[in-house]
C-alpha cells in the first residue's frame, strides 16, 4: 500500500510539473511549430521531379558481329560525359546565370531499372518545374539518339569488314572446291576399297578353312595314334587250338582209324591264322595316313594364300592410306574454307537484316511531363515533426526548470 501511494504522488508532482509549467511547453512548441512552418514555406526552396521511360529492346537479329549492351551498361552509358556535355550547350546552361558542369547534371539524376523488365527510368530533381521536364526529355534523346548512331556506325564498320573477307574467303573456296573434284575424279579410291574389302573377305575365308583343316589334322593324328596303340596291342597272326573233330580234313580221315583205344574227341593241333583285327586296323591306318597328308598339302596352300593375299592386302591398305590422307588434308582444307565462307555469308545477311530491322532497339515510350506540385520540402510532415520535438523539448525543459529551483530552494 505504501509503494502504491508513492507512485500516485510521484505521478501527481508530475502533472502538477506539467501544468504548473506549461506556459514553456507551449512557447517552445509553438516556437518549433512556426519556425518549421516558416523554412518550409519561405526558406526552403521547392524541388520537383520529373521522369522518362526509356524501352529497350532485344535486337530481332542476333548479330555475332556487334555486341549487345546489356541494361547495367546502358544504365552507366546514360551518364556519358559527352551526352551531358552536348545536354549544357542544347539548354545554354554554360551561360549565366546557371554555368551548370556535368557533375551538377549527375547530382540531379538518378536512374533505375525495374526488376522484370526492360526498361529504364531516369528520375531528375530540379527546383523549376518547366526545367526539370526540358532537362530530362533532352537528357533521354540525346542518349537514344547517340547509342543509335553508334550502334548503327559499328553495324556499317562490321558490314564493310566483313563483305572484304567474304571475297577472299569466296575466291579461296571455290579453288579448293574444284581441286578436291579433280582429285576425286582421278584417285580410284573406291576400286582400291572393293580390291581391299575382297582380300579381306578371301583371307578370313582361308583363315576359316586353315581352322578347319587344323581340327581335322588334329583329329586324324589322334585317330592315328589310336589305330597305331590297337595295332601294337594285336598279332598279326593268330595261333589258335581246334579239335580234329572240327577240321574238315582230319574229319574224312576218322573212318580209317581202327584204333579203338584213341579218343579222337581230345585230339587238338595249332592253327596259324591271319588277324582280322589286326588287317582292318592296318587298312583304317593307311586311309588315316592318306587323309593327313592331303590335309597337310591343303593346309601349306591355304598358309601360303593367306601369306599372299596379306601382302598385297598391305599393299593396297598403304597406297589406300597414301591416297587417303592427301584426300582427307583436301577435305579438311575444302570445309574449313566452306565454313569460312557459309559462317561470312550468314554474318553479311545478319548485317543487312540489321540495317533494316533495328530502329526500335532504344525508344522513349514514356516522355516526361511538368510537374505540379513539388516532392520537397514536405511542409505538413516538416511540421508535424518539428511539433512533436519541440513538444518533447518543452516538457524536458519544464522538468529541468523545476528540478533547478527546488535545488536552490
Amino acid at each position: 500500500m505504501t509503494e502504491t501511494r508513492e507512485e500516485e504522488i510521484d505521478l501527481r508532482e508530475y502533472i502538477n510539473v506539467l501544468l504548473k509549467r506549461k506556459g514553456i511547453i507551449i512557447l517552445i512548441f509553438l516556437i518549433a511549430v512556426i519556425t518549421a512552418a516558416i523554412v518550409s514555406y519561405f526558406v526552403l526552396q521547392p524541388i520537383y521531379e520529373a521522369n522518362v521511360v526509356i524501352a529497350v529492346s532485344k535486337p530481332k537479329i542476333k548479330n555475332s558481329l556487334v555486341d549487345e549492351i546489356s541494361l547495367e551498361e546502358y544504365k552507366n552509358l546514360i551518364k556519358d560525359i559527352e551526352i551531358e556535355k552536348e545536354l549544357i550547350q542544347k539548354l545554354n546552361f554554360d551561360k549565366p546565370p546557371l554555368e551548370a558542369t556535368p557533375y551538377d547534371l549527375e547530382r540531379m539524376v538518378t536512374i533505375e531499372l525495374p526488376k522484370g523488365t526492360n526498361l529504364i527510368k531516369m528520375n531528375l530533381r530540379a527546383s523549376n518545374p518547366k526545367l526539370t521536364k526540358d532537362i530530362i526529355n533532352t537528357w533521354a534523346t540525346l542518349f537514344v539518339e547517340k547509342n543509335k548512331k553508334l550502334y548503327f556506325d559499328e553495324v556499317k564498320k562490321a558490314k564493310i569488314s566483313v563483305e572484304n573477307r567474304l571475297k577472299y574467303a569466296e575466291k579461296d573456296f571455290f579453288e579448293i572446291e574444284e581441286k578436291t573434284i579433280k582429285y576425286n575424279e582421278t584417285d580410284n579410291v573406291e576400286t582400291i576399297e572393293d580390291e581391299i574389302e575382297y582380300n579381306t573377305i578371301k583371307i578370313l575365308d582361308f583363315k576359316s578353312r586353315l581352322i578347319d583343316i587344323q581340327l581335322s589334322l588334329e583329329k586324324e593324328n589322334a585317330k592315328k595314334e589310336q589305330i597305331v596303340k590297337a595295332i601294337n596291342e594285336q598279332e598279326k597272326i593268330l595261333k589258335l587250338n581246334k579239335s580234329i573233330v572240327d577240321d574238315q580234313f582230319f574229319q574224312q580221315l576218322i573212318p580209317n582209324i581202327t584204333d579203338a583205344n584213341l579218343k579222337i574227341a581230345n585230339l587238338t593241333y595249332v592253327s596259324e591264322e591271319i588277324n582280322p583285327i589286326y588287317y582292318d586296323l592296318a587298312q583304317q591306318l593307311i586311309y588315316t595316313n592318306i587323309s593327313i597328308n592331303s590335309l597337310i598339302v591343303e593346309e601349306n596352300q591355304l598358309t601360303q594364300n593367306i601369306v599372299d593375299f596379306n601382302t598385297s592386302l598391305e599393299e593396297l591398305k598403304k597406297e589406300l592410306t597414301e591416297k587417303k590422307l592427301i584426300l582427307s588434308q583436301l577435305n579438311r582444307e575444302y570445309s574449313a574454307k566452306e565454313k569460312l565462307y557459309n559462317n561470312l555469308y550468314k554474318q553479311v545477311e545478319e548485317i543487312w537484316l540489321t540495317e533494316t530491322a533495328e530502329e526500335d532497339l532504344l525508344k522513349i515510350s514514356s516522355f516526361a511531363y511538368e510537374p505540379r506540385m513539388p516532392i520537397k520540402p514536405n511542409k505538413k510532415l516538416n511540421i508535424l515533426i518539428a511539433g512533436v520535438l519541440g513538444l518533447f523539448v518543452g516538457i524536458f525543459v519544464a522538468f529541468f526548470v523545476e528540478f533547478w529551483q527546488k535545488g536552490k530552494s
